[in-house]
C-alpha cells in the first residue's frame, strides 16, 4: 500500500511539473560582404550585421550555428532545412514567397555603378548606357537578380561570378570588367580591404530604384512562432537605440 501511495504521488508530482522545453537552435547562414559580414582566416564571423542578427538571437533566447558559405550555397540551405535563417538578403519581389521574412537588418543604402578612375572610355549617362560594358555581379545576389530585371543578360552584359571572390579586385585586376555595382556607405571600406585605394574607383550612375536593404530571413519550414519571436526582437533592436549603437561601432571602418 505504501509503494502504491509513493507511486501515485510521484506520478502527480510529474504530471504537475512544468514541461522544460527544449531551446529551438537556429542554423544562420551566410557569406563574406564586408562590412555587413566579415570572414577571418579561421572562419569567425563579424560585421554590422552579424551583430544585429546575434542580439536578436540572444534576446529570442535560442541556440544557434553560424557558418559562412558561398552565397549560392547559403542561398539554397536557408530554402530547404527547418530553422536555417539567412542574412543579409536583400527582399526581392522574385523572392517574396521563397522565405518567412524575419525584417530588415540594415537602413537603405543605394547602389551605384563604379568603374577605375583610369577607364576614360566609360561614358554613362543612363542605365541603358551602362550596358555598353560588361558588369560583373555575384551570383543570386541584389545586384544580379535587380540588374537582370532590368534587361540586362548574363554573358553579354554581366559577369557571373558564382562564389565570393571580391568585386573590387576583380575590377582592378580582370581587363574584361568594367563595372561593379557597390554602396556610397562601404564601397571605401571594401576597397581598403583588398588594398584598394578609393580615389582609384569612380562612381559612374545611379540605380535610384535599386536598393541595398538587407534583410533576416528564414525557411517556409520554420515555425511561425519562430519567426515571430525574431521579429519581434528584430525591431525592438531598432527601436531601442540598440541598432545605431551597433552601428556607431563600425562607422569607423566605413570611412
Amino acid at each position: 500500500m505504501k509503494n502504491l501511495a509513493l507511486l501515485s504521488a510521484l506520478t502527480l508530482a510529474l504530471v504537475s511539473a512544468p514541461l522544460v522545453m527544449a531551446k529551438e537552435k537556429i542554423s544562420l547562414v551566410t557569406e563574406h560582404l564586408p562590412p555587413y559580414q566579415i570572414v577571418d582566416n579561421n572562419n569567425q564571423v563579424t560585421g554590422v550585421s552579424t551583430d544585429i542578427v546575434l542580439e536578436v538571437i540572444k534576446r529570442s533566447n535560442f541556440d544557434y550555428s553560424l557558418n559562412s558559405y558561398p552565397w549560392v550555397r547559403s542561398y539554397n540551405l536557408a530554402q530547404q532545412k527547418e530553422n536555417h535563417c539567412i542574412y543579409s538578403i536583400a527582399r526581392l519581389p522574385q523572392r517574396e514567397k521563397l522565405f518567412k521574412w524575419v525584417g530588415q537588418i540594415t537602413e537603405i543604402n543605394n547602389a551605384v555603378f563604379w568603374g577605375l578612375t583610369s577607364n576614360k572610355k566609360l561614358d554613362v549617362k543612363t542605365l541603358e548606357d551602362t550596358k555598353k560594358y560588361t558588369t560583373a555581379v555575384n551570383k543570386n545576389d541584389v545586384t544580379h537578380l535587380g540588374l537582370l530585371a532590368r534587361g540586362f543578360i548574363e554573358g553579354e552584359h554581366l559577369y557571373v561570378l558564382r562564389n565570393t571572390e571580391s568585386l573590387i579586385k576583380l575590377l582592378t585586376t580582370r581587363p574584361e570588367v568594367d563595372l561593379i555595382v557597390a554602396d556610397d556607405i562601404t564601397i571605401g571600406y571594401r576597397a581598403e580591404l583588398v588594398g584598394v585605394k578609393k580615389s582609384a574607383l569612380k562612381r559612374v550612375f545611379e540605380i535610384k530604384d535599386l536598393l541595398l536593404d538587407f534583410h533576416l530571413a528564414c525557411s517556409l519550414q520554420t515555425k511561425q512562432s519562430v519567426v515571430d519571436l525574431l521579429q519581434k526582437n528584430l525591431q525592438q533592436v531598432h527601436q531601442d537605440g540598440t541598432y545605431h549603437k551597433i552601428l556607431n561601432k563600425w562607422q569607423r571602418s566605413f570611412q
